[in-house]
């Protein structure tokens, strides 16, 4: 049995654990050298064993820990002064100290960063989710041997590594604060909409450039960007005569109007990236209708391709459609081809100058002031958590956050952890990989290499203390604590 769990996370006694918990966080923070001063050999041997033992295996007890140790480490040798060459590092054997536990199945579960603990590790391999070379091993003290390939099923290494699962009750308080506070942004965009635009893209600025936040909108930018290119080349490859000239004759035969009564300004739609220019549309109407080759009880009763169609005609007419048209009609045509010859020149120029506009600046943290952006918020309604907490589907329903539409962290309810997926907090302070240990964190598989050794510079065996105090630890084994 391993030993009880009792002042594991103690903020007054400030041990270090195997564990990826926030209170362990600050222990390690708050942790200083440990303090040899004024004290006698055998009480700094003890202090030593106390603090290295607080982390490595204290879930063992004492008679078991040291059944296992063994005084001889494992390193590897040094060459010959004369062939080492450059700075000479000496070897810190004595960080071996505990490298027997490396070699321990639910260590070496939790080095791979499958389990947020070793104690979790153990109840992992327990509950018979842990296999080795494809058998499911229930014995957390499995020794590994080199080349050893064991797995942890995905869905327990989601749940160790991601973020805590709230309850109901939980959940529904926490969107009901989310909603307040998005019913209080939206009123006041609406009433200020100018200074809640300027105000969001501040603090963007401010931001550091490794926010992510910022990189998320830098994206968004990125994306918005080639979204506006792909329209505007879209918009510039229709931009030609034929089409121009089926936009003026569907503006015509959809109008209810007399020939005298029609103007330039019923045909700012076909130029509305430039109103300016819908005198020049309005001009090849006019020569258009002079030919008489189209009237406007024709083009009611033609589909849109069928309008291309005879657009194109009209404009590289057939041989035998020239002969049969008038000297008038001629002259008519080739007066509206020069005309729809330098709208589709200046529209074209107006279609890049209106999306140049519109585009965003990655480089200064800039989008172009949207008019109509806090006319598309919408209030959300309020929520009452103790009538929803009685029918989580009902609940699920009610929320529609523009960045949530469901319950917060319980997308799906069945899954242990918060859902959708994310990293628990303050988990990259931990997030350290074994030399000894290659791991696929796709497939949750990992290989154990070999046994850890202590290299020239370095050991394998990760720890948060020094080599003094792993000396005296090594000295307080070797001698069976006398």
């Amino acid at each position: 049995m391993p030993r009880r769990a009792t002042l594991l996370k103690s903020l007054t006694r400030g041990r270090i654990r195997t564990s990826f918990n926030k209170y362990n966080l600050f222990n390690l923070y708050k942790k200083g050298q440990v303090d040899f001063r004024s004290k006698t050999l055998y009480q700094q041997k003890w202090t030593a064993k106390q603090e290295t033992r607080a982390y490595h295996g204290e879930h063992l007890t004492e008679s078991r820990w040291q059944a296992v140790f063994h005084p001889k480490l494992d390193s590897v040798a040094q060459l010959d002064a004369s062939l080492r060459g450059g700075k000479e590092e000496e070897t810190p054997f004595l960080l071996q100290t505990f490298a027997a536990l490396e070699k321990r199945l639910d260590f070496a579960v939790f080095r791979a960063m499958f389990a947020s603990s070793v104690r979790q590790a153990r109840q992992f391999i327990l509950q018979g989710n842990v296999y080795v070379n494809g058998i499911k091993i229930a014995h957390p003290n499995y020794n590994l041997k080199p080349g050893d390939i064991f797995r942890v099923r995905p869905a327990k290494v989601l749940e160790a590594l991601g973020a805590k699962k709230p309850s109901l009750q939980e959940a529904l308080k926490i969107d009901k604060t989310q909603i307040t506070l998005w019913n209080k942004y939206v009123k006041e965009a609406k009433s200020n909409p100018r200074s809640v635009w300027n105000e969001k893209l501040a603090k963007l600025r401010a931001m550091n450039d490794s926010n992510p936040k910022k990189l998320q909108f830098l994206e968004f930018l990125k994306q918005y960007n080639k979204t506006l290119e792909a329209q505007e080349m879209k918009e510039l490859n229709s931009c030609t005569t034929t089409n121009m000239l089926a936009q003026i004759l569907t503006v015509f035969g959809k109008l209810n109007k007399d020939l005298d009564t029609i103007t330039f300004e019923d045909f700012s739609g076909v130029v509305s990236k430039n109103p300016k220019l819908a005198n020049l549309a309005f001009e090849c109407f006019q020569e258009i209708n002079k030919s008489g080759e189209v009237t406007q009880e024709t083009l009611k009763m033609q589909k849109p391709e069928q309008i291309v169609k005879l657009a194109s005609n009209l404009l590289s007419p057939s041989d035998q459609v020239k002969a049969k048209l008038s000297d008038k009609a001629k002259v008519s045509i080739r007066s509206a081809k020069k005309h729809l010859s330098e709208l589709t020149k200046q529209y074209s120029t107006a279609i890049r100058s209106s999306y140049e506009n519109q585009k965003g600046d990655q480089s200064a943290v800039e989008i172009p002031y949207n008019e109509d952006w806090a006319s598309k918020l919408r209030y959300h309604e309020r929520i009452d958590p103790k009538e929803l907490a009685k029918d989580e589907k009902k609940a699920n329903e009610a929320i529609n956050l523009p960045w949530q539409p469901h319950i917060y962290g319980r997308v799906d309810a069945k899954k242990p952890y918060f859902t959708p997926w994310k990293p628990r907090p303050f988990l990259a302070p931990f997030a350290i990989l074994p030399h000894h240990l290659e791991i696929s964190f796709k497939t949750c598989h990992a290989v154990y290499l070999r046994d850890p050794v202590a290299r020239p510079g370095h050991s394998e065996v990760i720890s948060p203390f020094d080599l003094p105090v792993h000396e005296r630890a090594y000295m307080y084994y070797v001698r069976r604590g006398k």
